[in-house]
C-alpha cells in the first residue's frame, strides 16, 4: 500500500532559499532540534517553501528526494560567516513549482490565517490545510494536486498561468498535441530528469521580442541548457533563428519540434547554417516527444513502487 504524503512547511528567510535553489540540487537543512520530525519526514512527501519577511509567503513546493546529515559542508551565508554548519539535517528536494525570484514579494502565496506557529520552522501541515493550500497556489502554480504533481513547468510565470492551456484532442489513430499541449510535455519530461524547466522564455532578438517555447535550465537563474521551439504551421525559419540565437548567445543545445512532412524543409534551413550549429541542432516529431513522456512517466512510477528515486 503506498505511503500517504505528508505535507510540511519549511520556514527560511529568502537569502538562505536562493540559496538553497541555487544549488546543482537544491536542498535544505534543520537545526538538530528537529531531529525527530526529520526521521519522521519520507521521500515523496511535499515540502512548501515559506520565504518569510519581506516576502512573507509560500514561493514554491518540492519533493524530497532523500535525506542525510552532514556536519561538515558549509553551504548557507551564516555557515560560511561563522566557519561551521548550522543546520546539519540535510534533504535534497526536487523542485515542482516556483515562483521567478523576482516575483517572490508580489506574487506569493499568503497562509498568515493558517493560525501555525510561525517560531517553528518545520512543521506539518493538518490535512485541511494541505487541502486549502492546494487550492491557493492554482493562481500561480497551475491547478496541481498529489496525482499530477511533476506535470507542466517548474519556474512558473502567474500571469501565464490565468489561461487554461487547450486540452489534447483525440483523433481515431492518435493523440495529436497542439502547441501549448506539446510545450507542457516537453516541460515535464525535463522536469522529470531534474532540470528547472520554463514556458516563453524571453529572447531579445535584433528588431524584436520574442520568446523560447521551452527552456531547461540546470540552475533556477541560470541559462537554457536546452532550447525547445515548437513549429507545427510552417514557419520554420523564426523558430531556426530562435534556436540559433540561444546557442550563439549561451550554447544551449538546440531542438526543434516538427511534423514529419516539415521534416525536408528543416533539413534543408540547417544544411544552410553555419557548421557548429547544424551539428547540434535536433529535430523531433511530437508523437516522439508524446512516447517519451510515456516511458519517463512509468519509469518514475516504477521507481516509487520500488522505493527507489
Amino acid at each position: 500500500m503506498k505511503a500517504k504524503i505528508q505535507n510540511w512547511l519549511v520556514i527560511g528567510i529568502p537569502q538562505n532559499w536562493e540559496t538553497a535553489l541555487l544549488q546543482p540540487m537544491p536542498i535544505w537543512g534543520l537545526k538538530d532540534v528537529y531531529k525527530s520530525r526529520f526521521q519522521s519526514m519520507k521521500a515523496s512527501d511535499l515540502i512548501w517553501f515559506y520565504a518569510s519577511k519581506p516576502v512573507g509567503g509560500i514561493i514554491g513546493v518540492g519533493v524530497v528526494k532523500d535525506q542525510y546529515v552532514d556536519n561538515t559542508n558549509l553551504v548557507w551565508p551564516d555557515e560560511l560567516n561563522q566557519g561551521k554548519v548550522i543546520w546539519p539535517l540535510r534533504f535534497r528536494i526536487h523542485v515542482l513549482k516556483v515562483l521567478p525570484i523576482g516575483t517572490w514579494k508580489t506574487h506569493r502565496i499568503k497562509v498568515d490565517d493558517f493560525d501555525l506557529v510561525w517560531q517553528i520552522g518545520f512543521q506539518l501541515l493538518k490535512e485541511d490545510r494541505a487541502i486549502e493550500l492546494f487550492k491557493r497556489v492554482e493562481r500561480s502554480f497551475g491547478a496541481i494536486n498529489e496525482e499530477n504533481l511533476y506535470t507542466g513547468t517548474t519556474i512558473t510565470e502567474p500571469l501565464v498561468l490565468r489561461e487554461k492551456p487547450p486540452l489534447y484532442t483525440q483523433t481515431e489513430e492518435k493523440l495529436v498535441a497542439p502547441h501549448r499541449g506539446l510545450q507542457e510535455k516537453i516541460a515535464e519530461i525535463g522536469k522529470l530528469q531534474f532540470y528547472y524547466t520554463q514556458l516563453e522564455h524571453a529572447i531579445e532578438l535584433p528588431g524584436e521580442k520574442k520568446s523560447l517555447d521551452v527552456v531547461w535550465k540546470r540552475e533556477i537563474e541560470g541559462v537554457p541548457t536546452y532550447a525547445f521551439e515548437i513549429e507545427l504551421s510552417g514557419m520554420i525559419e523564426k523558430s531556426m533563428e530562435r534556436l540559433k540565437f540561444a546557442f550563439r548567445k549561451w550554447n544551449s543545445r538546440p531542438r526543434i519540434i516538427i511534423p514529419e512532412n516539415m521534416r525536408n524543409k528543416a533539413q534543408n534551413i540547417i544544411s544552410a547554417s553555419d557548421k557548429d550549429f547544424s551539428e547540434q541542432v535536433k529535430i523531433y516529431q511530437p508523437m516522439e516527444i508524446a512516447n517519451l513522456l510515456d516511458k519517463k512517466r512509468e519509469l518514475k512510477s516504477i521507481e516509487q513502487g520500488l522505493d527507489m528515486y
